[in-house]
């Protein structure tokens, strides 16, 4: 093969080379689904889930603060899927606490009928 012809041919592989390099570049720092997953914790924290959820709680703060160390040590790769998974624990977590909520008002709605019946009763005898 002539130099000129291999000259060409390391040409090409090396701007094809960098063309992938460029192509499959890391992922952007995720400053967004950081920003997201600290919002839902917020609002976990909001509903109650610290008394509610406590688990689901702790690992979405765990998850986002170790989303935290990766991006700041650029493994935004790994610091994206840490949040994604920080969120779902915290959506988790705030949905535990609404529940707990729902069923102490439907309980506490209960005692309340259990109560004028019981008065109803009391006063028709």
């Amino acid at each position: 093969m002539p130099s000129h012809a291999r000259s060409r041919l390391a040409l090409a592989a090396a701007a094809l080379g960098a063309l992938l390099m460029t192509a499959c570049a890391s992922t952007p720092p995720p400053d967004a689904e950081l920003a997201i997953s600290s919002a839902a914790v917020n609002s976990a924290v909001s509903a109650g889930a610290a008394e509610s959820a406590p688990t689901e709680l702790r690992m979405a703060r765990e998850k986002l603060d170790r989303a935290r160390a990766e991006r700041d040590s650029r493994r935004n790769d790994v610091a994206l899927a840490l949040a994604r998974e920080a969120t779902i624990d915290a959506r988790l977590a705030e949905q535990k606490a609404l529940a707990a909520r729902s069923r102490k008002s439907a309980d506490d709605l209960q005692q309340a009928n259990q109560a004028l019946a019981d008065e109803v009763n009391r006063k028709s005898n």
